[in-house]
């Protein structure tokens, strides 16, 4: 395990540096391509079922790629306390993730998510578990995925990696307004929050009051 630590401890400072505006970008597509396949992949995992997640067409989750991007930006400075970077990544997709969600619901009365399930969730939208699931991440995203990508980064062509970066935000940003307009939905990707109320629990209250008024 120490030399694990080592590891990702010299493998961090190899790649520790200003960043430039394409690294940033390309740090931004990676996170945002790996939670798209984090996402598909848990769903097929679970549920059976290979679809496109998320609210736009192409391979990629925004909300991803923003979470880790702030995570390697925000936090690295405190990357000497492993505990702290987790604390506060868990905060930050928190806050990230509620603020989506609300954004989506208000926007298009669909949820993309719904931790109703969950112990301490918010409105099904946050919950304790998974908050220390994406803590996990931030950390992973700043002691391992950002010095490695990074490293990737530098080692191509100087005029190979800006181009493939302009390129892809390109179509980044093409998705983005179309799916503004015209959001990925459908079965197993979202649901209109009229049909997730009527899976809400019956409150306590309300089954007394039909078990007194059954027939005798």
């Amino acid at each position: 395990m120490t030399a694990v630590f080592r590891y990702v401890h010299r493998t961090r400072f190899d790649a520790a540096g200003r960043y430039t505006l394409y690294e940033i970008a390309g740090l931004f597509l990676a996170f945002s391509a790996a939670g798209w396949l984090w996402e598909v992949g848990l769903h097929l995992l679970l549920d059976g079922e290979l679809v496109n997640r998320g609210t736009m067409l192409g391979p990629w989750l925004p909300i991803y790629g923003v979470g880790g991007l702030l995570s390697v930006l925000l936090l690295d400075r405190f990357s000497a306390q492993p505990i702290l970077v987790f604390a506060l990544g868990a905060m930050l997709s928190t806050v990230m993730e509620f603020a989506t969600g609300r954004y989506l619901l208000a926007v298009y009365d669909l949820r993309w998510w719904d931790y109703s399930g969950y112990p301490l969730n918010i409105d099904g939208l946050v919950s304790l578990p998974t908050a220390l699931v994406f803590g996990l991440g931030c950390c992973t995203a700043v002691y391992l995925a950002a010095p490695m990508l990074l490293r990737m980064f530098r080692q191509l062509p100087h005029d190979v990696f800006p181009l493939l970066c302009v390129l892809l935000i390109a179509l980044f940003a093409l998705d983005f307004c179309a799916s503004t307009l015209h959001p990925n939905t459908g079965q197993g990707i979202a649901v209109h929050s009229a049909a997730q109320d009527e899976l809400q629990v019956i409150e306590p209250a309300r089954i007394e009051m039909l078990l007194y008024n059954l027939p005798n």
